[in-house]
């Protein structure tokens, strides 16, 4: 069962009154997903990669994306022998279960269950307490009075340490053998299994899940009950180190942190760096914390996900979906941000951000890194200013004179300079020229002269300041100008470029140029002209932002990205247009919220579904939503910020995002794909399933596999996965099918499978490659063969009698013929001379008429004459009628032949997508297989036939 990834909104709970760590968010995995069973006792990873979770109710094997549940079936040696898993071993193609009515192998690579009657007869039907896989052949077996020794090979079974009831076994670096008993810890020598020294630390209890765990820096570990000891190899002996309740489980992860699980009190952090230990506890009010804080196992793999089953499900932390952080609302918490709506936010000198919402001003201070902000909810009616506790806020800026303006969607202006203590308040007066061009105020920009600009409701106001008291504004807008004007007075942006050119955005009007010459100024227009590629791509222009390479790019709020180009003809536009980014090049959303530049200098843009990561040099997108920690939520419009060391700050309607992409961790584990079951008719096949008298697969599918299907049946679908679990949604597969495709085809993690339908007998080869959540690849493909068998018609016997008989069918014909002819002589000579008439059925003809409307209803609607293998067969099928009557109605009805009438239409739409401009990316050829034609030469010839032009030639018309 594929999981269901649901989309989560991510969020702190921003106290430590709760004992659980801001760095660690886990998801979790329950029967919801598919999992067999909630309490997930033992995880392990097979030698091909797949996750294994042993639960109280089965054996769950792991892909990424789907569960494969093992069970017991009673009286059948084919499954596991019991349900109830305590214990999980790997070896080379094995998998050990240990259960508590005794032990069962799986083959990993075939997923069998391998018959053991010598191990049955020596353990038999006991539990499995303990099992232990030393790297060298060997697997140690515990049951609660015996242990064992098993050599993975031979499978032949030898009592080891009788007399000791085992708990753990570890192996340390210098191939010592550590051993947790009833009777202490145990010191063995690999090669003959002699005790050297029994540390006399205490006892081990065999249901106490106590463990020993050697690490990769040659530490050795111990929980025992409460307590977790360190060995001292200097002075050969174990100190106690920490004490928590019941604890188990022991881990590390790529940093050298070690953790520790308990039952009844969660996970426990060992920091390398620090020395110090923390707590991870369940907390209902956080749903990105633990489950349970009953925990059973703790495993990290090797891309550094940390998997912990608990009492109530599995969770696990996955680095590559928590990269964005985040300040959200939290109702009767006080140090969370008064609305989750924020407009704006400006950092001050000092390090305090200012946040503009909906309702208010909030301060935030951080601590060094960015962790365990304190947010202050600023009563501005100290200020005088009672209005702004609950004012929409849309900018805020401290200008070079140290005064703060603060902008409002509905309240006007606000101007505070504590130091020479002016508080002042612009509304707009329609009785006063001077006043401020409305009282909605969306954008604040101080320029290189120290002028300040303010984009209003009303056009673009200029602050004019005599003295400290008298402040006035000089209004620009429509009214104002009667030629080179602004198009509308709605302005949202105002921005200054590295040359010294003001831009004006606004909404609906497009996007204007400040032009100043002797105290005069006037405006050059830029509108959206939809038969020009080249115009702004929309006249709603939100956004304005230039890059450290001083490219200028403007913001849309439906079409995309604009970079200003400057190259043009110097007679139009003085050389200015505009070259696009929608969401065809890959953009998540075509409406832009926000822009930053990173400090490798990627655009970070917030659209209204996350944020897409912009490499302007080679014009790819990453995006990122919502399942990688986005904030749930549209960004707003100009709300973010960027710190002097480089981290980005974004708000938007649930809150702030925030984060720095010099800290992204990239996963460089390379993956290695997998194929995982091949369907029919959405039916998995199984190893030596007939289909037509024909087996399909004979052996477990993989690399090299051979698929043999039958001629009539040759439908197939395979799924597969890349066995790399960090955010596999983001994971990438190209495949092609060598002697159908030409290219590669590329899925995602949302739909990790291939299709392919009604192939022409012969021989194929399937070939997959992956990619991990960053992009990076396995260029070594993984392979099956297709064989897909004749038709039944197509086998070398029968077309020997199709044939015979075909030429017994002429020879009958012309007898006949001669026949007839003799006899028709002898009739009237004027008989010859009539032409012989047919009676027309009106009901048939009503019926065939219904049938050709059914049919062109059926080429509009579903478009299946874009299948490139669409037959006469297959259309007949579709308006259930003879192939014969097929044809009858296509000729004497509509007056085609098949090809000409399917043609038809792939022509007509080869037509409509080279009139449209979204297309004009697009290679012709790929067009034309898009739309039906297999063949490029094909498409060439029948578009021409069919309009007197090439594809090309009519392509260059159409956009001219």
């Amino acid at each position: 069962m594929r999981k269901n990834y649901a989309t989560l909104i991510y969020i702190f709970f921003l106290t430590l009154n709760f004992g659980w760590s801001q760095e660690y968010k886990f998801q979790h995995i329950t029967t919801v997903d598919g999992l067999s069973h909630n309490e997930v006792r033992k995880i392990v990873k097979d030698n091909q990669g797949f996750l294994w979770f042993g639960t109280q109710n089965g054996l769950n094997r792991f892909d990424g994306y789907r569960f494969k549940v093992f069970k017991n079936v009673p009286n059948d040696s084919s499954g596991i022998i019991g349900d109830k898993i305590y214990s999980l071993a790997v070896s080379k193609d094995k998998l050990w279960v240990g259960t508590i009515t005794g032990l069962s192998i799986i083959n990993t690579v075939t997923l069998d269950v391998i018959s053991t009657p010598s191990i049955h007869e020596s353990i038999g039907t006991k539990g499995i307490l303990q099992l232990f896989y030393d790297g060298s052949n060997k697997v140690w077996v515990s049951t609660e009075d015996e242990n064992f020794i098993i050599d993975t090979e031979s499978l032949e079974v030898e009592s080891a340490l009788k007399g000791y009831k085992i708990a753990s076994v570890a192996k340390s670096l210098d191939n010592n053998y550590w051993v947790g008993t009833d009777k202490g810890l145990l010191r063995l020598e690999s090669n003959s299994n002699t005790i050297i020294k029994n540390y006399e630390i205490g006892s081990f209890d065999v249901y106490s899940l106590d463990e020993i765990f050697a690490n990769s820096y040659g530490e050795v570990w111990l929980t025992i009950s409460d307590n977790i000891y360190r060995y001292q190899s200097e002075r050969d002996r174990f100190i106690e180190v920490y004490s928590s309740k019941s604890l188990n489980a022991i881990s590390e992860d790529d940093n050298g942190n070690i953790f520790f699980g308990s039952y009844s009190n969660g996970l426990l952090k060992y920091s390398r760096k620090t020395g110090k230990y923390e707590r991870l506890l369940a907390n209902p009010e956080n749903h990105l914390s633990i489950s349970s804080n009953d925990v059973y196992d703790i495993y990290v793999d090797d891309e550094n996900i940390i998997w912990v089953g608990t009492q109530e499900g599995l969770d696990y932390y996955d680095f590559s979906r928590h990269r964005f952080n985040s300040l959200v609302h939290l109702p009767e918490n006080n140090n969370s941000l008064r609305s989750s709506f924020v407009q704006t936010m400006f950092q001050d000198t000092d390090g305090t951000f200012w946040v503009g919402t909906r309702e208010g001003i909030d301060h935030v201070n951080f601590k060094i890194g960015y962790s365990n902000p304190k947010i202050t909810h600023i009563d501005m009616g100290s200020k005088g200013f009672d209005s702004l506790n609950s004012d929409y806020v849309t900018s805020i800026y401290r200008d070079s004179k140290g005064r703060m303006w603060i902008a409002t969607m509905s309240d006007g202006l606000y101007l505070i300079h504590e130091k020479q203590n002016i508080f002042k308040h612009f509304l707009h007066d329609s009785a006063l020229q001077s006043s401020i061009a409305s009282s909605s105020v969306r954008a604040i920009m101080e320029d290189h002269l120290g002028r300040l600009w303010f984009g209003t409701g009303g056009g673009l106001s200029l602050l004019n300041q005599q003295n400290d008291n008298e402040y006035t504004f000089e209004n620009l807008g429509y009214p104002k100008l009667n030629t080179n004007n602004m198009p509308l007075n709605d302005v949202y942006s105002v921005f200054e470029d590295s040359k010294h050119r003001i831009w004006i955005g606004t909404n609906n009007g497009g996007l204007c140029l400040l032009q100043e010459r002797g105290g005069n100024k006037s405006f050059l227009r830029f509108n959206h002209v939809p038969t020009d590629p080249e115009s702004i791509s929309n006249d709603e222009v939100f956004v304005i932002y230039e890059d450290i390479k001083r490219r200028v790019w403007f913001g849309t709020s439906a079409a995309g990205l604009n970079l200003l180009k400057e190259d043009g003809p110097s007679d139009i536009n003085n050389g200015y247009y505009f070259q696009r980014y929608t969401e065809s090049d890959g953009l998540s959303d075509n409406e832009i919220n926000a822009i930053l530049e990173d400090d490798q200098g990627d655009l970070w843009i917030a659209t209204n579904t996350g944020f897409s990561e912009f490499n302007a040099t080679a014009e790819t997108f990453t995006n990122y939503s919502t399942y990688d920690g986005v904030l749930k939520g549209k960004f707003r419009k100009n709300a973010r910020w960027k710190t002097e060391d480089g981290t980005l700050f974004f708000g938007g309607a649930s809150g702030i995002n925030y984060f720095n992409p010099k800290n992204f961790k990239l996963n460089d584990i390379i993956p290695d794909p997998v194929f995982l079951e091949l369907l029919i008719d959405g039916k998995a096949i199984e190893v030596g399933q007939s289909l037509d008298n024909s087996i399909i697969l004979s052996e477990p599918l993989s690399s090299g596999s051979v698929v043999r299907l039958p001629g009539n049946d040759n439908g197939f679908q395979i799924e597969f996965a890349s066995l790399s679990f960090a955010s596999p949604l983001r994971n990438q597969f190209s495949y092609k099918l060598a002697g159908m495709d030409d290219d590669w085809r590329y899925t995602s993690g949302k739909d990790p499978s291939a299709r392919y339908s009604r192939l022409k007998p012969g021989n194929y080869r399937f070939y997959l490659k992956a990619s991990n959540n960053d992009g990076v690849w396995n260029d070594n493909p993984i392979f099956l063969d297709i064989k897909v068998l004749p038709y039944i018609s197509d086998r070398g016997i029968v077309k020997v009698g199709i044939g015979i008989m075909l030429l017994l069918i002429l020879v009958m014909g012309v007898l006949g013929f001669r026949l007839y002819k003799g006899r028709t002589q002898t009739n009237d000579s004027h008989a010859k001379n009539k032409k012989p008439t047919k009676a027309i059925d009106p009901d048939m003809d009503s019926d065939n008429l219904k049938k050709v409307r059914e049919l062109n209803v059926l080429m509009e609607t579903e478009k299946i004459y874009m299948d490139s293998e669409l037959s006469l067969t297959h259309l007949a099928e579709k308006i259930d009628v003879s192939t014969n009557h097929l044809s009858m109605l296509l000729n004497e009805y509509i007056g085609k032949n098949f090809y000409d009438y399917i043609n038809n239409f792939r022509v007509e739409e080869v037509k409509s997508r080279l009139r449209d401009p979204s297309y004009q990316k697009q290679t012709l050829s790929s067009i034309g297989g898009d739309c039906g034609f297999n063949s490029k030469s094909a498409f060439n010839r029948i578009f021409k036939n069919l309009t007197g032009k090439t594809p090309s030639e009519f392509q260059n018309s159409s956009l001219n």
